[in-house]
């Protein structure tokens, strides 16, 4: 058997093989062999035929079947003998048999890249650091207070903390209902900062019970449009106090009893919010700056394995497990494939730096997660022991985390003060920042994302 390599690229290759017929034949043998066992032959039980016979009859047939198990076979002990470690499946591109001659084909297959390594070492990337503000702390009170408030029925809506449900139509400018265009039981807050300004203006001192007909911007500059509310219901919003008892609402396993406690312990928070942050926007920037620096051909087999774990996201989202009905797979394929080549190029740098800095994951490194996460999950850690150890995975996990802290201390970072953009009443009009609600939603999402990272 003879065959010929070529490289069609830094991740594709071709390999060629040629095989005699004397090559062949030990393959043919056992392919009829195999035949013999099922055939039913006038004169013979099933599968007691003599093989000669099988051959002198079916021989050529069993032949030209077994020509693909005989391209994978040889294909296999190539790929075991000289040590090659394809990615994804194989695929045969050509085949041409001469019968009683010779059988020649080409497989062509995709490895991991081999590239020189950029320095790692000495990264600059930059730090936000986020100056925590008396406004950012008040907001975030304020915030805290809001996930408590309680209601109170109300006849007249004489301020700002009041909600109001009403039932709204949509008039035509002759003041006629715009069938089709009505709303029931819709629920305001008026200190809510989205709410347009006119609107929150012509609700003023609203009683309960009473009909008004709203003139409001349309979304075409210079024009109005009109409706009729009816106000059913008004509720005022009583904000919890701050004091102890609210204090231990919040923090139960936490002694604070007086506001400037309370204020240094929102302050402590959100310090470690946003450290969490300015820690995870480092490892994100040193990623992204490897990225650049190692220029890599990705394998399209990676990739599309990528894809794939995406795909089963959006089906994990589903309860039954299912890609939602008008879910354009092709489409999100073509839009998320940026991201999965992005996320190819770093597993196989960091690979690479873990290779070349020898990282290993010790006992001790492993009993270390196993009694954190016990205490997390209050989990006894002798049985967490027994299933981590066995856990792929969790080994995965703290080798990026070695991998990250090694790749941090040898950073060189830039520390940038930013002071949080807190709106004001001007902001409502300008729509150049983000409102009130808006960073407190932002805030609470930063908070779910101060661990994660974009490449996990």
């Amino acid at each position: 058997m003879e065959f010929k390599v070529n490289k069609i690229d830094a991740v594709k290759q071709e390999v060629e093989f040629e095989l005699s017929y004397s090559d062949l034949a030990p393959h043919f043998d056992k392919a009829i062999a195999k035949y013999a066992k099922k055939a039913e032959i006038p004169g013979f039980r099933k599968g007691k035929a003599p093989a000669s016979m099988i051959k002198r009859m079916y021989g050529d047939m069993i032949e030209q079947a077994s020509l693909e198990d005989v391209a994978n076979e040889v294909y296999k002990q190539y790929l075991d003998e000289n040590h090659v470690h394809p990615l994804g499946e194989a695929q045969m591109i050509d085949i041409d048999y001469e019968p009683k001659q010779q059988f020649k084909f080409k497989i062509k297959y995709e490895i991991k890249p081999e590239f020189e390594l950029a320095d790692y070492k000495g990264i600059e990337v930059n730090r936000t650091v986020h100056k925590i503000d008396e406004k950012m702390i008040e907001d975030e009170i304020r915030y805290m207070q809001s996930k408590h408030v309680t209601y109170e029925n109300a006849e007249k809506a004489d301020g700002d903390e009041f909600t109001i449900t009403m039932d709204v139509q949509k008039l035509d400018e002759s003041g006629t209902d715009v069938i089709g265009q009505t709303d029931k039981d819709v629920r305001f807050y008026l200190n809510d900062p989205q709410i347009n300004k006119e609107f929150k203006e012509q609700l003023a001192e609203i009683t309960v019970g009473e009909e008004r007909i709203l003139n409001l911007p349309a979304q075409e500059e210079g024009k109005t449009e009109k409706y009729r509310v009816l106000c059913k219901k008004i509720e005022k919003v009583i904000f919890p106090e701050l004091n102890e008892e609210f204090f231990k609402h919040l923090y139960k396993d936490e002694e604070i009893k007086t506001a400037e406690e309370f204020n240094n312990k929102v302050k402590k928070d959100l310090e470690g919010i946003y450290k969490n942050i300015g820690d995870q926007e480092v490892r994100n920037n040193i990623v992204s700056e490897l990225i650049k620096l190692n220029d890599i051909t990705v394998p399209d087999a990676l990739v599309e394995n990528v894809l794939n774990s995406y795909i089963e996201d959006v089906k994990n989202q589903n309860p039954k497990r299912q890609l939602p009905k008008e879910f354009d797979e092709a489409e999100y394929r073509k839009q998320k494939r940026v991201d999965a080549v992005l996320q190819v190029k770093w597993y196989l740098i960091r690979d690479k730096i873990i290779e070349a800095e020898k990282m290993e994951v010790s006992d001790a490194d492993l009993d270390a997660v196993i009694e954190t996460d016990a205490k997390k999950y209050n989990l006894p850690a002798d049985k967490l022991k027994g299933i981590y150890e066995k856990n792929p995975d969790i080994k995965y996990r703290i080798l990026d985390d070695k991998l990250m802290n090694f790749l941090v201390e040898n950073s060189k970072i830039t520390e940038v003060e930013k002071t949080e953009d807190i709106p004001d009443e001007s902001d409502e009009e300008t729509g150049k920042k983000e409102t009130k609600q808006k960073k407190t939603k932002k805030k609470e999402k930063l908070k779910n994302q101060s661990n994660t990272c974009w490449f996990s």
